[in-house]
């Protein structure tokens, strides 16, 4: 019973520390994030931060899950409503144009590890990203059963190119709206949807 206990307090403890982390990144960003920072807002000693996370990178990471849980139940829950693997894809690229200007803290955390290279990232972090890989292999798949997508896409490399583009054009949006805006004569959602519509017709048999 004591160890039980003891397990619950630690795994609470961590939560407590993870909340606070997050907390300082919502306030000053992920960049400013340090142990020292975390510990005080937490009320414990550094040292015991070590305990949980050796280094910052640890607290992101574990929060970057988090965030990868969240989109990724937001692309099942978009396309839950349609059988369409097309119609699927569309939706699930609303959904994450979405989670970048609903969640706009959680969308950092998640591409935080496509924009800073030389960071490693840990088996469990790597687990949360192959769950959103696979969900997109699914549907592209199921799309070439019903015939509404191309036999030739290879599923496994499209589910690549299609996050690394989704990142790219977000982060587009995010420095040159205006100049989108000026230049092209369209609303950052017109753009988006654009974007959409050129993945589709890409895919299409």
């Amino acid at each position: 019973m004591k160890r039980a206990r003891n397990k619950q307090a630690k795994g609470d403890r961590k939560q407590d520390i993870l909340n606070c982390a997050e907390e300082l990144i919502q306030e000053s960003g992920l960049e400013s994030l340090s142990i020292a920072q975390v510990a005080k807002k937490v009320g414990l000693a550094v040292g015991t931060i070590y305990l949980y996370f050796p280094k910052k990178e640890d607290i992101i990471a574990h929060l970057t899950i988090k965030s990868r849980e969240i989109l990724l139940q937001k692309f099942i829950e978009s396309g839950d409503s349609s059988s369409d693997a097309l119609k699927k894809v569309r939706m699930m690229l609303w959904a994450y144009f979405n989670f970048y200007k609903e969640h706009p803290f959680y969308h950092q955390l998640v591409s935080f590890y496509e924009t800073n290279a030389g960071l490693e990232e840990p088996e469990e972090l790597l687990m949360a990203s192959r769950k959103i890989t696979n969900y997109v292999i699914e549907v592209i798949q199921s799309g070439k059963a019903q015939g509404s997508i191309h036999p030739d896409i290879d599923e496994s490399e499209f589910s690549f190119l299609l996050w690394a583009s989704a990142v790219g054009v977000i982060q587009l949006i995010d420095v040159k709206s205006g100049i989108i805006q000026q230049q092209l004569n369209k609303n950052t959602d017109a753009f988006f949807s654009s974007y959409i519509n050129m993945i589709i017709r890409s895919l299409k048999k």
